[in-house]
């Protein structure tokens, strides 16, 4: 159901995932654009700046996810597209590891 592909760098710079039939307009299940991910740094500490002055400017975000292998915080662009600003997570070594990929997605936390 999806495919990662990599370059060697990182654990995928692209990411292309099956998402079946789908009906529009833009909500809900639909064809097109869904979701585009951005790294933002190298380091949590990196990632609670982005929060921060998301925050400061008054932009809205929807979650905040540990999906093992990362750490991401999700937005919506202003046609309704999930915007994903992520780390890596430098402790986990995804070239020894796999099980990331089936492992579940955890809350994040950011510190204040």
């Amino acid at each position: 159901r999806a495919a990662l592909l990599t370059g060697g760098r990182t654990h995928h710079e692209l990411l292309l995932i099956e998402v079946g039939s789908a009906e529009g307009p833009l909500q809900g299940k639909r064809i097109g654009l869904y979701h585009v991910g951005w790294k933002v740094g190298d380091s949590m500490t990196e990632l609670e700046t982005v929060y921060k002055r998301l925050n400061e400017l008054g932009y809205p975000v929807e979650g905040l996810s540990d999906h093992t292998i990362s750490h991401s915080l999700y937005l919506r662009d202003p046609d309704g597209n999930e915007v994903e600003l992520y780390v890596d997570n430098p402790d986990y070594d995804w070239r020894v590891d796999n099980s990331w990929m089936e492992a579940p997605v955890k809350p994040l936390r950011i510190r204040d």
